[in-house]
């Protein structure tokens, strides 16, 4: 079945699997988390299985409704998604039209608005009608990396499903299994990809292990004596094009330092190609703070994510890795 096919999140499957089964699910629901761990893809399938002709709480994929649906075909299932960088008022309007109607074929009728947050201020007035007064034939699916970015009596009207990162595991398997890479890039994407299998997928090694190198020179820099020149080498990484890329690829360093110091043989860090650069730093007394620095590394690459201010976050985090 749909849902089963989909990697991860079996909490808020299960959910939304019960509460179609049983036709008790809530008429506005807002799917929130990282980028490209699927919540896009579920929020399709729980569309999809409304209007299935099995009606067993999951999308079959099978039958003529859900083949039409998966084309793009079927009149009770909907896609609102940004038009250049945003979602207008005439797209909502459009949906608010069809959120009002009854459902043509199926018992129900499904609307997925994508990246919910590009919705413009009079866009997210025009759908806040259809919320407080929704038919009961109508389901509307919000998706979104940024909930905090739509108007709070948006939010306050929807029921929130929260989706966490997927597990570095599931990413390998399902990289290995089922896209087919070895095992050894199968891992090194799961590790960098902060559980998202949509960058786990997009991962470009070409232009990675640029970066890397780049990232190498600037934690050998912070290896450096003097503090004038370790402030000078993180504050390099204020300057880089893609800081949230940038810093995974910094706490992957960071970890194999903190592995090599605890005994992990070469041939096991995520960047074994580089190992012996690696075993250098390990050894010197830059190897000693590298747990801590992960972890300062981490904690700003999360903040980024939650649209914390780039520069700021990027200032604290090179005094504290120059320290």
């Amino acid at each position: 079945m749909a849902f089963a096919d989909l990697l991860g999140h079996d909490r808020v499957k299960d959910l939304l699997a019960r509460g179609l089964k049983h036709r008790r699910l809530p008429p506005a629901l807002l799917f929130s988390g990282p980028e490209g761990v699927g919540k896009r893809a579920l929020a399709q399938a729980a569309a999809r299985a409304l209007v299935c002709a099995g009606g067993e709480g999951d999308a079959c994929d099978h039958c003529a409704p859900c083949r039409r649906a998966l084309r793009g075909l079927h009149p009770d299932v909907f896609l609102v998604e940004p038009v250049t960088a945003a979602i207008k008022i005439e797209q909502v309007r459009e949906a608010v039209r069809e959120i009002q109607g009854r459902p043509f074929e199926a018992r129900a009728r499904g609307f997925v608005i994508d990246e919910a947050q590009a919705m413009t201020e009079q866009a997210s007035n025009a759908l806040l009608k259809s919320l407080e007064e929704p038919p009961s034939t109508s389901h509307v699916f919000l998706v979104t990396a940024s909930p905090q970015a739509l108007l709070p009596t948006i939010r306050s009207r929807c029921q929130q499903l929260r989706f966490s990162p997927l597990p570095a595991p599931l990413v390998e398997t399902h990289l290995r299994e089922r896209v087919g890479l070895p095992p050894e890039e199968a891992r090194l994407r799961a590790a960098l990809s902060g559980g998202s299998l949509g960058a786990a997928l997009a991962f470009e090694a070409e232009g990675y292990r640029a970066l890397r190198d780049e990232l190498l020179s600037v934690l050998e820099g912070l290896g450096g004596r003097g503090p004038a020149e370790r402030l000078d080498a993180a504050e390099r990484l204020g300057q880089q094009d893609d800081p949230e890329q940038a810093l995974t690829v910094l706490r992957s360093l960071l970890r194999d330092l903190v592995a090599l110091r605890a005994g992990t043989p070469r041939d096991r860090l995520l960047n074994a190609d580089v190992g012996e650069r690696l075993e250098a730093l390990a050894r010197e007394p830059l190897g000693e703070r590298a747990s801590s620095m992960a972890e300062a590394v981490g904690e700003t690459r999360t903040a980024l994510r939650g649209n914390a201010n780039r520069a700021l976050s990027m200032d604290q985090l090179a005094d504290a890795l120059a320290g």
